[in-house]
């Protein structure tokens, strides 16, 4: 059986909340990096939220992963998301524009973004979806 889906194209204009990602791929602070990478590739994303008692407190991403394991991390220590997560959060609001957020994440060296509201995640921006509409806007004819 075949499923059909309307495709909408989104634009640089247009709020982060019509591009973002939800639901967002999570971990507890306290989980193991194995469980961080299983978390990663089941949901294949490239950055999952990390959690505290159900608040954001950090991002875990593929690279942070890949640092902390090229450093040694896999000896005998139980490393978890807390030990290799970036603390310091960059966050954007759903309201914001695309074009808000592309140039957050170039001032930021971030590629994911969060997406909050009044304090509640509402999802995450990546910089290939952003990559995506900053293409077909450049391949639009004028």
């Amino acid at each position: 059986m075949t499923y059909a889906h309307t495709v909408r194209y989104v634009h640089l204009g247009e709020p982060i909340n019509a591009l973002m990602s939800w639901p967002v791929a999570v971990v507890e602070t306290t989980d193991s990096l194995a469980e961080v990478a299983r978390a990663l590739a089941e949901n294949e994303v490239g950055a999952v939220l990390v959690l505290l008692d159900g608040e954001l407190v950090g991002v875990v991403s593929e690279r942070d992963l890949t640092a902390a394991t090229a450093a040694g991390a896999q000896g005998g220590v139980q490393v978890t998301a807390a030990d290799v997560m970036t603390r310091d959060l960059v966050t954007v609001p759903p309201e914001a524009p695309l074009v808000e957020a592309a140039r957050i994440m170039r001032e930021a060296h971030v590629r994911h973004l969060p997406v909050v509201s009044d304090g509640f995640i509402t999802g995450v921006l990546s910089m290939r979806d952003l990559f995506e509409v900053m293409l077909r806007e450049a391949d639009r004819p004028f």
